[in-house]
């Protein structure tokens, strides 16, 4: 089970392949900088604390040399000379008592130190008392000089060592920032491959095969190829399937017409009747499957066409066939698009909302970018987690949709397709009162669009 936390800050872990190579290479030498910067840090203090016990050690050593070289009544002055702000000496040339040598490990360290860089403090019997920390900020001690005289030092608030870091941390972090924008460069380079994939595989079905150059690292070059040729037998595959269900289908027609010539001289009214429904059933069949076969090499060009004028000539058609059909929406609206091609698309979805809901009310709505077209009728309305399964070749639902009723499944199939080609949308939206409505979103487009093209890594394919 996920903790709850990582559920919380999910939406901040990036998406694309090189913000998280990023992200993680940033936490990495973000962490490299922090233990080197703490590791750097507890050495130079500790060095420090040595370097000063060392300066005080020598200090020491000298105040009592000094002092054991010259006369006794100078040895007071001398001794209040030679102290500083930190460690302050003084002279006891009688004392009644002598303090001991402090019994805490800190003040036995702190001696052993001293007279570890300096051994002749070992000589003149050095004795130290401090605090229980270690190292410790300050002490007190003394020595015997060689008269049995006493010198006294005392260090109180000894500076805080300040360590020189901020060079090397700053060699560290430019360091590091370089070898942080090698390494996103890198993953840049492993990464754009990626992004022309992506590109061509959502290019394919969409147009004309779009090859990837093969460049790069081999794995890259190699994936490349492998993407190419397998465009290469993808087209060739449903070229020679299509051609071969096209030729087929256009071949139905003759022995359709020699059929319905034939049925023509049936001795029957109701045989022929029949015979010329079930003719025409077949020839519906086909001219469908050639509308959706020919629907992506469709040679038609857009040119302006009057929407409104469109499909209030269909609505017409259909209440003249005793329809249930009604328009409402603007009177003028001229877009550029495929007439025949939407014709069709508006025309298959017209007649499924009369076929299956009873009637088909048009309704079109003008926006800034786009001209939006429902369609809505009074049937039983679709699923909605067959909302998209109804646009796949030949899908027709058993429910819903008599199969009694005619059709091939491809209405909606080359309705979607007739509008994909102009750059729009279509939908599908169960009414609460009961019903279906078809919403299809057209672009605006002041010029007419060019012959599709695909750009893959600076290189234009047509």
């Amino acid at each position: 089970m996920t903790p709850p936390f990582v559920h919380r800050w999910a939406h901040l872990w990036p998406r694309s392949l090189i913000g998280r190579l990023g992200v993680v290479l940033f936490g990495a030498v973000l962490l490299a900088v922090i233990g080197n910067a703490i590791v750097l840090a507890q050495a130079e203090q500790d060095y420090g604390d040595e370097t000063q016990t060392w300066h005080i050690a020598e200090q020491v050593e000298t105040a009592g040399h000094v002092l054991s070289a010259i006369q006794p009544e100078r040895r007071a002055a001398v001794a209040d000379s030679l102290s500083s702000p930190f460690l302050a000496f003084t002279w006891v040339p009688n004392p009644a008592e002598r303090a001991s040598q402090g019994d805490n490990p800190a003040s036995w360290l702190l001696r052993h130190e001293m007279i570890e860089h300096r051994p002749t403090l070992a000589g003149l019997d050095l004795r130290l008392r401090t605090g229980t920390e270690t190292p410790s900020k300050t002490f007190d001690g003394d020595l015997r000089l060689a008269d049995g005289s006493i010198l006294r030092f005392g260090a109180t608030d000894l500076p805080a060592y300040v360590p020189v870091l901020y060079a090397q941390l700053g060699s560290i972090a430019l360091l590091s920032i370089g070898v942080l924008l090698m390494a996103l460069f890198l993953v840049q380079t492993l990464a754009a491959p990626l992004k022309m994939l992506v590109k061509a595989a959502d290019a394919v079905g969409n147009g004309p095969p779009v090859f990837i150059p093969a460049r790069g690292p081999q794995e890259i070059r190699r994936v490349a190829l492998a993407f190419n040729a397998m465009q290469r037998r993808i087209d060739r595959l449903i070229t020679s399937r299509t051609e071969a269900l096209a030729a087929v289908s256009h071949d139905l027609r003759t022995p359709i017409g020699r059929l319905r010539l034939r049925a023509g001289f049936l001795p029957g009214a109701e045989e022929r009747a029949a015979f010329d429904s079930d003719l025409d059933e077949m020839e519906g069949m086909v001219n469908d499957l050639l509308d959706y076969l020919g629907g992506e090499e469709d040679p038609e060009r857009p040119r302006r066409t009057d929407l409104p004028a469109l499909l209030s000539t269909l609505v017409d058609s259909a209440v003249d066939a005793g329809h249930a059909a009604r328009y409402d929406g603007p009177d003028r609206l001229p877009l550029t698009l495929r007439p025949l091609g939407m014709r069709r698309a508006f025309s298959n979805i017209i007649n499924n909302a009369i076929a299956y809901g009873g009637g088909a009310r048009v309704a079109v709505r003008d926006t800034a970018r786009a001209a939006v077209v429902s369609i809505s009728d009074d049937g039983p309305g679709i699923p909605e987690a067959q909302f998209e399964a109804v646009f796949e070749p030949f899908h027709r639902l058993e429910e819903s949709r008599n199969r009694g009723t005619g059709g091939t499944g491809l209405g909606l199939t080359i309705a979607r397709q007739a509008v994909t080609r102009e750059g729009g949308s279509i939908a599908l939206k169960n009414r609460p009162e009961g019903g279906l409505t078809v919403i299809i979103t057209i672009p605006k487009q002041d010029e007419m669009p060019p012959k599709p093209t695909q750009k893959i890594a600076g290189h234009t394919l047509s």
